[in-house]
């Protein structure tokens, strides 16, 4: 759909300017420029320079300065699009109001988000003042926030870590979300500048230093399933189970204490995960369906590394339970594809083989060349040289059948 010139260039073009001669504060849009109007383009028309608008003042609905630099262009709503070239820019309201009947009604109705807590602003020449502008009511909230979270600090006696804590806008409040899974996802060590004892790293929250063992998640998964391949067959319905044994919730070991503390408060999570992503097609369409299938995460706990118990094993594949453990399908995984890279290094290895005999090593181009000096040592290229020179000497010296109509 084509857009029409935003303000700032229907402005300039009543009064005389063009797009070849314009003040040098702005220039012309290069979004997909019509070839015979190059101020028909996706943004409007002309734009201007960053340096312009970040010098500029601004001033909200309700009366409060602000810089250029702290503004920024919105998105469109409805087909309003909030940019400085339409004098729609829009700014943080340093109140986060976002019911404001001052602001514009699109910003007001945007529903929940960063957008509902911004505020329309257009341009002015006026001198701008900090003292009661949007920067300087952020800076005092900023200050008011960085007080309550020493306060924070102190009421908890220190047991609190940065990488926990949020601060709730709505309720002008801190809060602790304490989420071991953060710590494993960050590999966390303690003293996340917070505390430092004797040398040690000490998490801020256990008030200790973590244990240096490291481990893993591990848990195992139990599924129920209707056998598929019987429908229409006299075992219609049948129902199977299988336990994958010893899967690993997190990609990299971490402190035995994060791992325990995944396995008291992150149950959730972690039976989340697994239905969502690796069994959420099969689980929504057996609802569909009214299919036989079913996922129960058993036995989550944290562990130096896996353990096997056999006699468990035995007795669930005696009562009919198919049983395999997550290791050794990784395992499997691992040698098919060392065997596939394997076969594929001997393939190149056969390739390259073939041309140095066919047309030599010096005769061939520069990437082949290097090829040969990654897959072939130099003792084999120089035997591949000399079968060469063995198979031309071999052809030089093969006899020559004469043709007796050529002798006469």
């Amino acid at each position: 759909m084509e857009k029409g010139y935003n303000l700032l260039t229907q402005k300039l073009l009543a009064e005389g300017y063009t797009a070849d001669e314009h003040p040098d504060y702005v220039y012309v849009g290069t979004s997909c420029r019509d070839k015979d109007d190059p101020l028909r383009n996706l943004n409007g028309g002309f734009e201007y320079y960053g340096w312009y608008v970040n010098g500029k003042t601004y001033r909200t609905p309700c009366g409060l300065q602000c810089k250029g630099s702290s503004c920024m262009a919105g998105p469109y709503r409805g087909d309003i699009e909030f940019s400085f070239e339409n004098d729609m820019a829009t700014v943080k309201c340093p109140y986060n109001d976002k019911e404001c009947v001052k602001k514009h009604p699109s910003l007001r109705d945007a529903g929940v988000g960063s957008i509902s807590s911004r505020c329309n602003v257009h341009m002015t020449d006026e001198e701008y003042c900090y003292e009661g502008s949007v920067e300087g009511i952020l800076k005092l909230e900023d200050d008011r926030m960085q007080r309550e979270k020493i306060s924070f600090n102190l009421m908890h006696q220190g047991r609190t870590c940065d990488r926990h804590m949020f601060y709730d806008e709505e309720r002008k409040t801190w809060q602790m979300r304490y989420n071991p899974c953060e710590c494993a996802r960050l590999e966390c060590t303690g003293n996340f500048g917070k505390v430092f004892d004797g040398g040690q790293n000490v998490c801020p929250i256990l008030g200790r230093p973590l244990d240096k063992k490291k481990g893993n998640v591990f848990y195992d998964i139990k599924v129920t399933s209707q056998c598929r391949e019987l429908d229409g067959t006299l075992f219609e319905g049948q129902v199977y189970t299988q336990i994958e044994k010893g899967v690993r919730f997190l990609k990299h070991a971490v402190s035995m204490d994060i791992c325990r503390n995944i396995v008291k408060l992150c149950r959730d999570r972690i039976e989340s995960y697994v239905r969502l992503s690796r069994y959420h097609t099969e689980l929504f369409f057996a609802e569909y369906y009214g299919r036989v299938f079913t996922v129960e995460i058993m036995n989550i706990r944290a562990e130096q590394r896996e353990s096997r118990d056999l006699m468990q094993d035995l007795q669930d594949i005696r009562d009919g339970i198919q049983i395999f453990h997550a290791s050794d399908v990784e395992k499997r995984k691992k040698e098919h594809k060392k065997e596939r890279r394997e076969e594929a290094k001997e393939k190149r290895k056969k390739a390259i083989e073939k041309k140095i005999l066919e047309t030599g090593f010096g005769n061939l181009e520069r990437i082949d060349q290097n090829r040969a000096y990654k897959l072939l040592d130099l003792d084999r290229i120089d035997e591949l040289e000399a079968m060469r020179e063995e198979n031309l000497k071999k052809e030089q010296e093969k006899p020559v059948q004469m043709n007796i109509f050529d002798m006469m």
